[in-house]
């Protein structure tokens, strides 16, 4: 990440399951989803799949590996287009609602496998606007 970046506790709740994790928060780290424009949050697959609905994980460790057919409407995964320097790819959405869990200027270290969840600040406002208006 860029100079800015803070790792923070937050909250992901996906398909009404609570994922707590850890966000990174990359200053130049500015994705949007193309349909509804908004901010997106990236998550590490390998740092939470364990933890989520068991349909979404095998649906997303099956595409992942290659082998998954279209997304069954039910699970909410759209596949939206991404590029980016290495290259085009599709990435599986779904709609999930973030929020900060910690305290406003928490600033912890990072997980031992790396990020688990990537926010630009646009969604790093939403997850915790308190630190990024006093910052």
């Amino acid at each position: 990440g860029r100079g800015g970046g803070q790792v923070f506790p937050a909250r992901l709740t996906v398909a009404d399951t609570a994922l707590d994790v850890r966000a990174f928060c990359d200053t130049g780290f500015s994705v949007q989803e193309p349909l509804s424009s908004r901010a997106v949050v990236l998550v590490r697959f390998g740092a939470v799949q364990s933890r989520l609905p068991p349909a979404l994980g095998t649906y997303l460790e099956q595409h992942f590996a290659g082998a998954a057919p279209l997304p069954v409407p039910a699970l909410g995964v759209r596949l939206v287009p991404c590029t980016t320097v290495a290259g085009h790819c599709i990435l599986p959405a779904v709609p999930a609602r973030p929020r900060c869990t910690g305290p406003p200027f928490a600033d912890l270290p990072p997980p031992p496998d790396g990020w688990e969840v990537l926010v630009g600040v646009e969604a790093g406002e939403m997850i915790h606007p308190l630190r990024h208006r006093q910052a």
